[in-house]
């Protein structure tokens, strides 16, 4: 990468106008551009601005609450609800120890099971009831609208994926039945004077599921490395009307490191307010990650050993933030 590198643009129109040849033809692009970045803006993504608009709401709303209101829901052991400023740490990271917690609150809601479900009974693997504010009558809606609506295009581009891997569109399915993912409102607050070089919104990481699809506002801050040089960082501003879609540790595992998990951070530089919603969409927390056939040759022999999605996950969770357990 160079230092007038542009972050690629990925059109999801074809998935839309052309149910023949649609998925190949964004799949092609998914390949050009993530086995070298693994960040792209996505067009034509079919989520619609006043959804967008109304989960920023939704965000700006639940972090203007009082703390003592936030923290009736503050985070519990299956990592849903109220997240306060410097109660994360990235200590275990493919990016290396964080030295100082991360500014930034969030809220976090994510994929629910029913109450009869053996993980959800011993909130395992992260499964277990999510939380909820007081005193936000539209608040729960707004983030169940928005959910709905990224997991249709999460699922879409998972057909691409599969594709992308040389795969037929439905394979990867089996591995998202009843998928992990994870909705998070977060809230950046100004960061004033001078930022020490050890300070961060979101200290650098890679993901640790499949993909994330970030919907950002106007205020700019995440950056991702460039892997040419790991000194300089390279922004990912925002862009109108687009979605970022950036690959995660199981996208890179699956593929036998041939897709890209782009490290990436925050810095809130702006000395205002910074809002972002990710969406993290993940395997199924027992699905049974390892190379696919189709990523290896003589050339590229296995490089991973197979792995279960939510032991993996775990271990990230209980290193950065205390919680969580397993079955």
């Amino acid at each position: 990468m160079k230092k007038n590198f542009a972050i690629p643009q990925i059109d999801l129109l074809p998935l839309w106008n052309d149910p023949i040849n649609g998925v190949k033809i964004v799949a092609d692009n998914i390949t050009r551009n993530f086995k070298n970045i693994g960040f792209a803006y996505l067009i034509n993504h079919q989520v619609s601005a006043a959804l967008i608009k109304s989960i920023f709401k939704a965000a700006k709303d639940f972090h203007a609450l009082p703390l003592e209101e936030k923290m009736k829901i503050k985070q519990n052991n299956c990592f849903r609800g109220y997240m306060p400023i410097n109660a994360s740490q990235l200590k275990v990271s493919t990016e290396g120890a964080a030295k100082k917690p991360n500014q930034l609150e969030s809220f976090i809601m994510a994929f629910e099971l029913p109450e009869s479900h053996p993980d959800y009974k011993i909130n395992a693997y992260l499964a277990g009831p999510n939380q909820w504010p007081d005193g936000l009558p539209f608040f729960r809606k707004a983030i169940y609208d928005y959910r709905d609506a990224l997991l249709k295009l999460s699922n879409k581009l998972l057909e691409v994926f599969s594709v992308a891997f040389g795969l037929k569109p439905d394979d990867l399915n089996q591995f998202f039945i009843n998928p992990s993912y994870f909705l998070r409102l977060q809230y950046y607050p100004k960061q004033l004077g001078i930022i020490p070089e050890d300070q961060y919104g979101i200290a650098p990481h890679t993901d640790y599921g499949f993909f994330t699809i970030v919907a950002q506002d106007n205020i700019g801050g995440l950056e991702i490395k460039n892997k040419d040089n790991e000194n300089e960082w390279i922004k990912v501003p925002y862009v109108p009307d687009t979605l970022v879609l950036n690959s995660g540790d199981m996208l890179k595992r699956w593929s036998n490191n041939t897709f890209e998990s782009m490290p990436h951070r925050v810095i809130n530089r702006s000395g205002l307010e910074r809002y972002s919603v990710p969406f993290f969409f993940e395997p199924n927390m027992h699905a049974m990650i390892e190379v696919l056939e189709s990523c290896i040759n003589t050339e590229s022999p296995i490089k991973l050993p197979p792995i279960m999605y939510g032991e993996y996950l775990l271990d990230r969770v209980q290193g950065n933030y205390g919680l969580g357990k397993r079955g």
